[in-house]
Order: structure tokens, then C-alpha cells, then sequence
């Protein structure tokens, strides 16, 4: 059986089976492994939705960030029959990694400062590449964020997830609420989105593997406490973390100079003149997990 769609792709039935290596469940899908039985190809992951805008979107952007470092390569996209009336809407993108996430509870919940700069420069790099094509995010944290030790030995970073992506103009207002413990002040108050905000959650995700959780657990108190935090950051960091509320204080201020590549990245830099974040991140591995120092 073999359906053909300029939307939704060409669909092969039985052509991807899932190998049970990986399987994980979200709000509005279900991404797993499978191998591709035409080419032999494994480390394939597989991302289902019964959404068809959330597909679109997520797409639109994997598409756009073909060849790009950073991003998820893209092998495949169809649509396949889930029952009268509905269908699954399936892409397929090479295997990239493990979340920050899991990695960071094996890593015993923490990374060293030279790690956290490395990482930090790496993801900054990584959306800036969005935005230069066009796109924000909406929804860097920290399951959204991949490392995987490459065949060289190099850990090397991506992020994932676009389907609360759009196009950064016009700036796009919420159509949801988008209040999370990973999002900036301003998307909190409901302001329309732009790529400084994308910048500042991956701010919050640095602090987050410091640790350092300034907002506290519950919505209220992410209200209450980010306006005090965004007032003075570098009161919440000692001398070894000041470049963190260096960026925030950098980003803060070009929502109104306007974005420079060279006024963010210097901060990285200009804390301590020694040291290069662009060098490999460190790392360990034990039982085949990775450790990041």
C-alpha cells in the first residue's frame, strides 16, 4: 500500500517498525524508535501527533533547518490511516541524543562551570541559528535539549521540538498561555514573543543545572518572583556564575537597543578571558551513560 500526498508525504505501509529501544509519551504525541526495513536503517526516531498544526509547524522548521548544526536531520515525513476519521501524522528524524534532562540526574543533578559556559554557548549559538532563519522556539527547557557523544568523541548539542514554533514576524502573540518555570517575565504577562525570550529560557536552563531555582515550584510563585529576579539577577549568583546574569542583563537590554551578536557572545568571553567556551564539553561514561562533569 503506497500513498502519495504533496502535504503529508509518501507513506509505505510496514516500511518503519519500532525497535523498543526508545519510547516516550507527551501532551500532544509520541516520539519511539524504529528502524527503516527498505534502507536497514536504524537510530531512527519516529514523532506521531493527531494535531495537524502542531505538525505543520514542527515541519515547516525541520525542513527550513536542513544541514544545519544543531537541529534534527529530517528523513522522512507521511501521514498513515489511525482509525474513521483519523490519521496519525508521522515525520522521522535521525536518533540525536539524550534530553539534558536525564543526562543531568545521572550527572547527579549538576554541571561544572566550565561545562554550563560550553553548554550555554553552544545553545545560544543554536537559536541564533533559528532566528537567522526566521523562527523562535516557544518552548526551550530542559527535556527540549539533546547531547549525544559523537563517533569523534566530541559531545555535540541540538534542540528539538517545534510544534509551538512560528515565524519570529510578525512577533507572534500568545494563543495560549505559555506561563512555565522556563519562561521569561514577559511571556508570563502575555507579551507577544520574540527571540529575546527564546534567549532568556535558555538562560533559565543554565541556572536550573547550577542549581539555582530562584521562581520556586507552583505558577503563583513564578509570578510573583521573576519580576524581583529580573530587577537585580546578579543578586541571586556569586562570582563564578556572574556571567549568567551577565546574559540575562544583556538580553533585558537589547529588548530595547535592538539584538547584536557581538554585545551577547562578548559576556561569554569577558568573565574570565582565559578560558574557551567554544572548547569540547567534558565528559565520562559509565554503564554506556553519558556523564557530564
Amino acid at each position: 500500500m503506497e500513498v502519495v500526498n504533496q502535504l503529508f508525504g509518501r507513506f509505505h505501509l510496514n516500511r518503519y517498525v519500532e525497535t523498543g529501544e526508545f519510547s516516550e509519551r507527551g501532551a500532544h504525541g509520541r516520539a519511539f524508535s524504529v528502524v527503516d526495513t527498505i534502507l536497514n536503517r536504524s537510530s531512527l526516531i519516529m514523532k506521531s501527533t493527531h494535531h495537524p498544526e502542531l505538525y505543520q509547524r514542527e515541519l515547516a522548521v525541520l525542513a527550513s533547518m536542513r544541514g544545519y548544526d544543531g537541529f534534527p536531520n529530517l528523513y522522512d515525513y507521511f501521514a498513515t490511516p489511525a482509525g474513521p476519521g483519523r490519521i496519525n501524522l508521522c515525520f522521522i528524524t535521525d536518533y540525536e541524543g539524550e534530553s539534558i534532562d536525564n543526562i543531568s540526574r545521572r550527572s547527579h543533578g549538576r554541571f561544572s562551570t566550565p561545562n554550563l559556559v560550553r553548554i550555554a554557548f553552544k545553545l545560544f549559538w543554536t537559536l541564533e541559528t533559528l532566528h537567522m532563519r526566521g523562527f523562535c522556539h516557544r518552548d526551550v527547557h530542559r527535556r527540549n535539549v539533546l547531547l549525544r557523544r559523537d563517533h569523534d568523541g566530541i559531545v555535540r548539542l541540538k534542540i528539538i521540538d517545534f510544534g509551538l514554533s512560528l515565524p519570529l514576524e510578525p512577533a507572534p502573540f500568545p494563543e495560549q498561555n505559555l506561563t512555565s518555570w522556563h519562561a521569561s517575565l514577559q511571556v508570563c504577562q502575555n507579551q507577544a514573543y520574540t527571540r529575546f525570550d527564546d534567549l532568556t529560557s535558555a538562560i533559565f536552563l543554565e541556572m536550573w543545572f547550577v542549581p539555582l531555582n530562584p521562581f520556586g515550584a507552583q505558577r503563583e510563585e513564578w509570578l510573583k518572583r521573576k519580576p524581583q529576579f529580573d530587577q537585580d539577577p546578579f543578586a541571586y549568583f556569586y562570582d563564578e556564575l556572574e556571567w549568567i546574569a551577565g546574559l540575562y542583563s544583556e538580553v533585558s537590554l537589547q529588548r530595547t537597543t535592538g539584538y547584536s551578536h557581538t554585545d551577547l557572545f562578548d559576556i561569554f568571553y569577558k568573565f574570565n578571558p582565559g578560558f574557551d567556551p567554544t572548547s569540547p564539553i567534558s565528559y565520562r561514561v559509565e554503564n554506556v551513560g553519558l556523564i557530564i562533569d
